[in-house]
């Protein structure tokens, strides 16, 4: 069909001249004319996250200033109306005190789930001693332990007690069942000792004297006849404790404890009496393997124990009632007793009876209880309850 000429006579422009976009006859864009795309710069991914961050912390703000309203309204609404602002705020607060206390719960929690996860591994303090036979080497090795040994046992009973008051009595205890049956104590406590004649030095020897005459500490003390094994060494400085106790359901618990001991005193005493302001440091390990006197864990049950204790002394100030005057003796000085000890008995080679196990698991909790007083009767004190 023919192509229809215009009413000039003409007939249509070309395609490529057409510039009527709904024309069908459009040409090809001229490549030169083409525009370039426009990339944007993206976001680094750290960027874009603290820009996230950012958003959410101050929603979270906005929405902990609409729960503290909620929660005065709510508090303000449970009471009846007479209650006034005070009690309401008194309300609040008492609401915030319990929030802080189950923070507290959960964070003590989770440290009470983490002792009992890991008592049974390596504690505070612990080192691993080796022994052999020859007496001359195993004196050696103790004595080369022995400065680390107290250094550490130092630092670790420092940090464990500094936000505490020293001349307030302090105790805390766990107990705890392993996986594999072991029965675990960790405990640490702070005794002042009032009118300790001898100071620091007085405690220091009886802490030494108890350690020669465990055996007999303990069966006076339990009614758990003990017997000693070793009977080689009585150094001041590093004592070996080999202890076999029978129970009265006839179960044998054997113990193989290194006692490592030190006495400073200070030397910017002004009063002379070097003894009072000094300090002692004692540091007790077990022994891992022994080959002058080995574990029979087919026969006895095992105790392990690592320790430590530090003896310092302490001006502890009486206030008079009216706060004003003091007289003369408001001021003494206390010998503080700290400690901490963790335990452990293990019988998996063995076939206890109920009670068996039972009675271990006491002998183990009296024990601690038992040296301290057996202490303060040494140094003449009142025992402690």
């Amino acid at each position: 069909m023919p192509a229809q000429c215009q009413s000039d006579g003409r007939y249509p422009a070309a395609s490529g001249a057409n510039s009527d976009p709904s024309s069908p006859f459009l040409t090809p864009p001229d490549p030169e004319n083409k525009k370039k795309r426009v990339y944007k710069k993206r976001k680094a991914t750290n960027t874009i996250r603290k820009e996230q961050k950012a958003v959410l912390e101050k929603e979270i703000e906005a929405l902990q200033r609409q729960l503290d309203e909620a929660k005065l309204q709510a508090l303000a609404q449970q009471g009846e109306a007479s209650y006034n602002d005070q009690e309401v705020e008194n309300a609040a607060l008492r609401n915030s005190i319990q929030e802080q206390h189950v923070a507290m719960a959960q964070v003590r929690a989770l440290l009470s789930g983490h002792t009992q996860q890991n008592m049974s591994n390596i504690r505070p303090m612990e080192t691993r001693i080796c022994l052999g036979i020859n007496r001359e080497e195993r004196l050696k090795v103790l004595h080369a332990l022995r400065g680390a040994k107290l250094k550490e046992a130092k630092r670790f009973l420092c940090a464990r007690s500094h936000e505490l008051n020293p001349t307030t009595p302090y105790f805390q205890e766990e107990r705890c069942e392993t996986k594999d049956g072991d029965f675990c104590i960790a405990r640490f406590d702070i005794t002042p000792l009032c009118g300790v004649k001898g100071g620091v030095r007085a405690v220091f020897d009886a802490v030494l004297q108890s350690a020669f005459n465990a055996e007999i500490i303990i069966s006076e003390s339990s009614g758990n006849i003990t017997v000693r094994e070793d009977d080689d060494m009585n150094d001041e400085h590093v004592t070996q404790m080999r202890l076999v106790s029978q129970t009265s359901s006839g179960a044998l618990l054997e113990t193989n404890l290194v006692q490592f001991a030190e006495f400073s005193c200070h030397d910017n005493d002004q009063d002379g009496d070097k003894d009072e302001d000094g300090y002692a440091i004692v540091a007790t390990d077990f022994v891992d393997q022994d080959e002058l006197y080995p574990y029979r864990p087919r026969e006895r049950a095992r105790r392990d124990v690592t320790a430590a204790l530090l003896v310092t002394s302490y001006v502890k100030t009486h206030k008079n009632r009216n706060s004003l005057e003091r007289e003369e003796g408001d001021n003494e000085r206390v010998v503080v007793f700290s400690r901490l000890l963790c335990s452990r008995i293990c019988h998996k080679d063995l076939e206890l009876s109920s009670q068996a196990q039972l009675e271990l698991r006491e002998t183990s909790i009296r024990y601690a209880n038992n040296f301290l007083k057996c202490l303060q009767q040494m140094l003449g004190l009142p025992k402690a309850l």
